[in-house]
């Protein structure tokens, strides 16, 4: 007579058969929702690989972790068994198995049993209350998360994985020569600090990985002229850095640090030509023929700049800004390259190109789609001055800082951040208020924070 033992095994085995349809329908479903949930990760994610638990893996789980003393049929021990279907999310590198561990709270939300269902897939839950990562009993970490999927009332158990490129490695290697190896025991200790070092070097592998892809990302960007205007946004920036180093060196001896500018000019002539544009394929091509003509051809620097009519604005930010580009871009060397190097690239009067530029600046400090939804329930005739009265204090503020530092793209970023975040502030505050007799030491007060933001 068989032990009861085997006869529990072959009962589960029994019932783990009779189902296996609904498991490989289940096993579909949720490598194909995965697939979707991070379609818009693929630069982080390698691979999506599913697997249904096989039978000897089955009676070999059963017995080990002795299922026949805490179950009484097979129906129940398969219902307990918590990685039926086991589903892993292959990312690139270690560092984005956590940036896509904390996505799920984006795509799950929590329901009243503690678990969380999907919210494009109502049949797919994750119990994302448990710990993360999780420690293993070889003492390494997993981001390895219990769920299940509800395939009509039936609870089908899986388990989700999220692992990197060498940390599936490992586990493969500690799989099979631990985990599976009964030979291994009598050199336990030895082994496992020699597996432990081997897992310490695949961290820094990972790392060296990493920065390798990070590099041939970059050189495939830049390899993409002619097709991608992002990529070429960054080739303008180099090349205008290397022009002006060549030819202030041609000029008067020596080149100075023009990084920084180089990525404005590069961010101003993206956002005028390329970023709505039509043909830019063309339009990179005459960048291209352009820069090749300026780095062939002089260019002096030591030249005044001359306008064809004085600069003249109806917008009061950009009469402020252009009159002190005006001003200062015949005095101060480093205004005077920067505006040398803009008006050799665009095509126009020396006053239309100011114009642009100071339009430019305007749009990435006060974004437009952003600002024409504020104040929206003042009074047209209040909403103007108000609006008016701040762009302005904008503009004085980068004016009176007077330093070639307002151009650089953090700090008009920083600049930008703290307007958005003060007008809403604003709105806020002053909803249903009369906001014009404090308007003077709102814009003060504003005026001041912008300051201390560009100092």
């Amino acid at each position: 007579m068989k032990l009861e033992l085997f006869s529990f095994i072959q009962e589960t085995c029994d019932y783990y058969q009779n189902n296996m349809p609904a498991y490989q329908y289940a096993e579909n479903q949720l490598k194909r929702a995965f697939n979707q949930i991070f379609a818009h990760s693929r630069d982080s994610v390698v691979a999506f690989r599913s697997r249904i638990k096989t039978e000897s893996s089955l009676k070999e789980k059963l017995i080990r972790n002795e299922f026949y003393l805490h179950y009484e049929s097979g129906e129940d021990a398969v219902s307990h068994l918590p990685d039926l279907i086991g589903i892993t999310i292959q990312c690139r590198f270690i560092r984005n198995e956590a940036e896509l561990y904390h996505q799920l709270f984006d795509i799950f939300t929590e329901t009243s049993d503690g678990f969380s269902v999907c919210n494009a897939y109502s049949s797919i839950f994750l119990n994302l209350r448990m710990p993360q990562p999780q420690i293993q009993r070889n003492g390494f970490t997993i981001f390895r998360i219990d769920g299940y999927y509800l395939h009509n009332t039936m609870k089908i158990n899986f388990e989700l994985q999220i692992k990197s490129m060498v940390h599936s490695f490992w586990s493969e290697i500690e799989h099979e020569v631990v985990y599976k190896n009964p030979d291994f025991v009598m050199y336990d200790t030895f082994n496992r600090n020699m597996l432990g070092a081997i897992r310490d070097n695949l961290d820094v592998v990972d790392r060296q990985l990493e920065i390798m892809y990070q590099e041939i990302s970059y050189e495939s960007k830049r390899a993409q002229i002619g097709m991608d205007a992002e990529g070429f946004k960054t080739f303008v920036s180099r090349s205008v850095n290397e022009l002006v180093n060549r030819k202030l060196k041609e000029s008067i001896g020596f080149a100075t640090d023009f990084k920084k500018c180089s990525s404005v000019i590069a961010q101003y002539i993206y956002i005028c030509d390329f970023i709505n544009g039509t043909n830019n394929r063309d339009k990179m091509i005459e960048y291209l023929e352009l820069l090749s003509l300026l780095s062939e051809g002089p260019l002096d620097f030591t030249e005044e700049i001359f306008f064809d009519t004085p600069y003249i604005s109806r917008d009061p930010f950009c009469m402020n800004l252009g009159k002190f580009f005006e001003t200062k871009m015949n005095h101060d060397f480093r205004f005077h390259v920067f505006f040398v190097i803009i008006f050799s690239l665009r095509h126009g009067a020396v006053s239309s190109i100011l114009d642009e530029f100071c339009r430019f600046m305007k749009s990435l400090l006060i974004p437009r789609s952003w600002y024409r939804e504020r104040f929206a329930k003042m009074d047209p005739d209040t909403r103007k001055i108000v609006c008016r009265k701040l762009e302005l204090i904008v503009s004085e503020a980068l004016t009176d800082r007077g330093s070639i530092d307002i151009l650089f793209e953090d700090n008009l970023y920083q600049c930008m951040v703290l307007f958005r975040d003060y007008v809403e502030h604003l709105e806020r505050k002053y909803a249903g208020r009369d906001i014009i007799p404090d308007l003077n030491a709102i814009a003060g007060d504003l005026y001041h924070q912008l300051s201390i933001t560009l100092d």
